[in-house]
Order: C-alpha cells, then structure tokens, then sequence
C-alpha cells in the first residue's frame, strides 16, 4: 500500500474503532436513564434541569457516534486525495463527539439552580469542531 491509502485506511479503522465504542458508551448511558426514569430515581426525578441535559447528552452521543461511523464509510473516501488521509477531519468529528455530549452530561452535575454548570462551555467549543469538519467534507463533496 501507498502511504495515502496507509493513512486512509488506518483513519477508516480509528472512526469505525470510535464511533462503535462511542455508540456501546452513550447506548448504555441511555438504557441506564430508561431504568432510573423506571426506578423512579428522585436524584434523577427531582432536577428537571438535569434529567434534560442529561437526555441531550444521550441524544447526542448516540447522533455523533453514528455520524462518526457514517464518516468512516462515506467520508474518509473522499479525503483520499490528502497527505494526512482525513485524519484532521476525523479529528474534528472525534473532538465533537466527546466534548459535546460530554458537555451536556457534566454540566447535569453540580449545577447551580436553575442553570447548568460551567461544564456547558463544552458544547459550543464541540459544536465549532463539528462545523469544520462538516463543511471541510461539503466542499470536498462538492469540488470533488
């Protein structure tokens, strides 16, 4: 192999690697606050607040996981024409699918009333990373 295909196909295998690691992580996450929503949990029943953060950190962990995978069949092809195989783009994706779910879910912990904690920052700092790569990948789509 070249070292282009190399690349590509080691970014192909970090995404799959990430994104089906990422999906078992934020599935769990989800059954785990189906059975506290069943139990009747009063931590997880008595914050409205953070029973919705810690439903958008779910949503969202499990949607950029599978963004992640998707990445991996139909992105990293049309980055074969970069030195680096779409590693930066993968990058990107990565870094969003753990600061912006991660975000959501500890700024559920500790937060004052009424607002979620320090730890939202998070999100919009995951949701630029997001946006570069998405737009990166629409230009290649497009120019390519």
């Amino acid at each position: 192999m070249t070292g282009v295909a190399d690349a590509t196909a080691i970014e192909t295998r970090r995404a799959r690697r990430f994104g089906w690691s990422s999906l078992s992580v934020w599935a769990a996450a989800g059954v785990a606050l189906e059975a506290a929503h069943g139990f009747k949990v009063a931590t997880y029943f008595d914050d409205e607040l953070a029973r919705m953060l810690l439903r958008l950190a779910h949503a969202h962990g499990v949607g950029l996981s599978l963004v992640v995978l998707v990445y991996g069949s139909a992105g990293v092809p049309l980055l074969t024409h970069r030195d680096d195989g779409g590693r930066g783009v993968g990058r990107l994706l990565r870094i969003a699918a753990v600061l912006v779910p991660l975000g959501f879910g500890a700024s559920a912990v500790g937060h004052p009333e009424g607002d979620p904690s320090i730890a939202i920052l998070l999100v919009p700092i995951g949701a630029v990373a997001l946006l570069t790569a998405l737009v990166s990948l629409a230009w290649v789509a497009w120019t390519r």
